[in-house]
């Protein structure tokens, strides 16, 4: 829960969209249909926020309860332009996951660009953070979706590709 609290420290207004108690969702369904657990941070994060848009241009994928299959089912079907990509080599090499070390999606934004966990290693908890940028430009980053989230807000990761005037200072957030 650390991870999650420090990213609701760098964005006080997620306080306002924020569940009263846990939201009760069935990660074995996602499991199963997915093929794979998903990171801890990312469950924690949807058990207490539905969907929502941070500084009204990311928007990052989270499941509803009752719908946990058809939130794996849109996970893997927005692998379909990956895959276009990868196929006509235009993807800097990345796969769509169940490729090993394959991109699974968690976000995207209001210009085009898309978030990914880069899969493999030990555990979910060890994937680590891909962002296609609308312009071509493919950006790593080596830890958790709410660390780099995180940092983004905070001024410790650079938006690199992204716009320079994302998140800003106090960024917004909506469903």
């Amino acid at each position: 829960m650390l991870k999650l609290e420090k990213f609701e420290q760098a964005v006080p207004c997620l306080s306002l969209i924020k569940s009263v108690e846990a939201r009760t969702l069935d990660w074995n369904e996602v499991s199963a249909e997915l093929g794979t657990d998903l990171p801890q941070d990312f469950m924690e994060l949807a058990e207490w926020y539905p969907a929502f848009f941070l500084a009204d241009f990311l928007s990052l994928h989270l499941p509803d309860p009752g719908a946990e299959v058809a939130f794996a089912r849109a996970m893997k079907e927005s692998l379909e332009s990956l895959d276009e990509l990868h196929e006509e080599g235009m993807s800097e090499g990345y796969a769509p996951y169940p490729a090993p070390g394959g991109l699974l999606p968690w976000g995207d934004s209001a210009e085009g660009d898309n978030f990914y966990w880069r899969t493999g290693g030990d555990s979910p908890d060890s994937w680590t953070v891909v962002v296609e940028t609308s312009n071509g430009y493919w950006m790593t980053y080596e830890g958790t979706l709410t660390a780099y989230l995180t940092g983004l807000v905070t001024g410790t990761v650079a938006p690199d590709g992204l716009p320079s005037s994302f998140p800003g200072e106090n960024p917004t957030v909506f469903i």
